[in-house]
C-alpha cells in the first residue's frame, strides 16, 4: 500500500472516531433534554432539540461516507497489490 494511500487511512480512522464522539455528545445533549421538566418555551426547546437531532443525522452521514472512501482505498488497494504480483 503506497504512503499516500496508508496516510488517508489513518486520517479517516481519526475522523471517523471524532464524528462517533461529536454523535455520542449531541445525543447526550438530546438525552438531556427528554430528563429535565418542559421549560417555559417549549417551541425554543423543540426548534433546539430539531437542530440537535439534524447534527447527529449529519453526523452519521459524515461517518457513512468515511467509511465508504475508507472502504474504496482498503479494495482499491487490494487491487492494484494483486495486479502487480
Amino acid at each position: 500500500m503506497d504512503q499516500v494511500t496508508t496516510e488517508r487511512l489513518s486520517q479517516i480512522s481519526q475522523a471517523i472516531h471524532h464524528v462517533e464522539n461529536a454523535k455520542r455528545e449531541q445525543q447526550q445533549i438530546l438525552n438531556a433534554f427528554w430528563e429535565h421538566p418542559p421549560a417555559l418555551d417549549e417551541e425554543v426547546v423543540a426548534k433546539r432539540m430539531q437542530e440537535i437531532r439534524d447534527r447527529i443525522r449529519a453526523l452519521e452521514e459524515r461517518r457513512r461516507a468515511l467509511i465508504q472512501e475508507r472502504d474504496f482505498l482498503i479494495v482499491r488497494a487490494a487491487t492494484i497489490k494483486r495486479g502487480g504480483n
